[in-house]
């Protein structure tokens, strides 16, 4: 049975991984042990082989490891104020007088 080298120091660095970036080295992790890899790292970080597939047939179509931005360009808030309820802005509003 294949066993992954230095789980612990391996496990602490996946905590801190993105979804995507989680498979990619699920997937890196299993090519390197070989014939039964895509096992041993299902067992050593709970990883299901779906995902690990996944991140294999990923790398395999990008060709290397994703560098992509985790959310979609235009997500989150918006840079400029104008985004209150009545349209105008915070500063020297006499809203309250």
């Amino acid at each position: 049975m294949k066993q992954v080298a230095n789980l612990d120091k391996k496990k602490k660095f996946l905590d801190n991984l993105g979804e995507r970036r989680k498979r990619a080295y699920a997937a890196i992790e299993a090519q390197s042990l070989d014939y039964g890899g895509q096992s041993a790292v299902h067992r050593a970080f709970g990883i299901s082989i779906a995902t690990i597939r996944k991140g294999l047939l990923e790398l395999q179509q990008e060709g290397s490891i994703p560098i992509k931005c985790i959310r979609k360009a235009g997500g989150g808030r918006k840079k400029n104020g104008g985004n209150l309820r009545n349209g105008g802005s915070a500063k020297g509003s006499n809203r309250g007088l």
